[in-house]
C-alpha cells in the first residue's frame, strides 16, 4: 500500500483536534467552549484511520503476522520508551515521583485505559496508545484465522455490540477517564475495520467511487455536529461518517473536498503526528500562563527530535529486519538504515504502525 498524502492530511487534522484541546486546558485550565472540547474527536479519527490503514495492508496478503508484530515493536515502542523514561528520569531529577510502579506497568503493557490509580497528566494520553496495541494484539490474528467475510461480520456485530454497550450505559461513562475504556470506544477502530473489507470488494468499491463525492458533504456536516454535541463520548454516526470521508478522500484525492488534505504542513504535521501526540502531554500538563508558554514552544523541539532520531531510523530498523532474505542481509540492512537514514526495501504506511 503506496502512501497517500490526503490521509497523512487526516493524521495531521486528528493531532491538531487533541493540540487545540489540550492548549485551551494548559492556558485556561478549562475550554474556552464545550464545542471546543475536541480531543475526544482528535483521537477518535486516529482510531477509524487506524482500523483502516491496518487492515488495507493486511488485506495485500498474505497475513505474515510475524513481520506485522516486529513491525509494530520497532514503529511505536521506542518513542512510548523513551518518553516514559525521559519523564521518570525529568521527575527524580527534581525530586519529583511522577510515575508509580503500576502505572508505568500499566503503559508498559497496554492496559493503560483500565488503570486510574495514582493518575497522572504525564501519562494520561496512553489510554488510547493502549487501546491501539490491544488492537494491534487481537485483529491481525482474527483476520488471519476467520478469513475476510467472517471478519467483516465480525466488525459489524463488534461495533454495533460496543455501541450499543455504550448508549445503555452512556450517563456512567460520559465522563473523564471512563470514556477510555476499549469496551466503550473500540467500534471507531471496527468502524475502520469494515470500511477497508468493504472498499476490497471490486463491487462495492465501484458504488463508491461513484457515490462518495455525494455522501461527502453530510458526512463532514454530522462530524461537526457530533464535535459541537458530544465532547467525551463520539457516538458510532461519528465513526461511521468518518469512515466514509476517509474513504472519499481515497477514491478521490484530487477532488475540491480532498486537495487540502494534501496540503504540505498539514500532511506533514500528520507525518509528525505520533511523536507529537507522544510528547504534549508532558509540556502541555503546566498550569500558568508564562510556564505554560515557554513548554508549549520547546515542545516542537522534543517532538521533531524524537521523529527524525528516534522513531524514523527504529521504523526503518523493523523494515529492514523484516524485508532481508536472510538474517545476515537483514542485519546489514539495518546497520545501514540507521547510519544512514536510508531504507532501500520499504517506506511505511500513513499510520502509527
Amino acid at each position: 500500500m503506496k502512501r497517500i498524502p490526503t490521509l497523512d492530511g487526516w493524521r495531521g487534522i486528528a493531532i491538531a483536534l487533541v493540540m487545540i484541546e489540550h492548549t485551551q486546558g494548559a492556558l485556561l485550565g478549562r475550554c474556552f467552549r464545550p464545542w471546543t472540547q475536541t480531543g475526544q474527536h482528535g483521537v477518535t479519527v486516529f482510531f477509524v484511520l487506524s482500523g483502516f490503514l491496518i487492515t488495507s495492508k493486511l488485506l495485500e496478503g498474505p497475513i505474515d503476522l510475524k513481520r506485522f508484530y516486529v513491525r509494530r515493536l520497532f514503529r511505536l515502542m521506542p518513542v512510548a520508551w523513551v518518553y516514559l523514561f525521559a519523564v521518570w528520569s525529568f521527575g527524580l531529577m527534581g525530586g519529583q515521583h511522577w510515575f508509580s510502579r503500576n502505572e508505568i506497568a500499566s503503559c508498559l503493557f497496554f492496559y493503560r485505559n483500565f488503570f486510574f490509580h495514582g493518575l497522572t497528566l504525564f501519562a494520561a494520553h496512553f489510554w488510547s496508545l493502549s487501546m491501539e496495541e490491544q488492537f494491534y494484539i487481537a485483529w491481525p490474528s482474527l483476520l488471519l484465522l476467520a478469513g475476510t467475510r467472517n471478519a467483516k461480520w465480525i466488525a459489524i456485530g463488534g461495533a454495533l455490540a460496543c455501541a450499543s454497550f455504550r448508549l445503555m450505559n452512556w450517563s456512567h461513562y460520559d465522563c473523564l477517564w471512563l470514556s477510555f475504556e476499549t469496551q466503550v470506544r473500540a467500534d471507531a477502530l471496527l468502524v475502520g475495520c469494515l470500511t477497508a473489507i468493504l472498499l476490497e470488494n471490486p463491487a462495492f468499491r465501484s458504488i463508491a467511487t461513484r457515490w462518495s463525492r455525494v455522501w461527502a458533504l453530510p458526512a463532514l456536516a454530522v462530524v461537526l455536529f457530533c464535535i459541537y454535541r458530544f465532547h467525551w463520548l463520539p457516538p458510532l454516526t461519528e465513526c461511521v461518517a468518518l469512515a466514509g470521508l476517509i474513504a472519499a478522500s481515497v477514491l478521490h484525492p484530487r477532488s475540491i473536498f480532498a486537495r487540502p488534505l494534501s496540503f504540505p504542513p498539514l500532511a506533514w504535521l500528520g507525518t509528525v503526528s505520533y511523536s507529537v501526540y507522544v510528547w504534549q502531554q508532558f509540556f502541555f500538563a503546566y498550569r500558568g500562563e508564562t510556564v505554560t508558554l515557554v513548554m508549549i514552544c520547546l515542545m516542537p523541539l522534543f517532538a521533531l527530535g524524537s521523529y527524525y532520531w528516534i522513531e524514523r531510523p527504529f521504523t526503518r530498523f523493523g523494515h529492514s529486519l523484516t524485508n532481508a532474505p536472510s538474517p545476515k542481509t537483514s542485519t546489514a540492512n539495518a546497520v545501514v538504515a540507521i547510519k544512514t537514514g536510508t531504507d532501500p526495501n520499504d517506506r511505511p504506511a500513513n499510520n502509527w504502525s
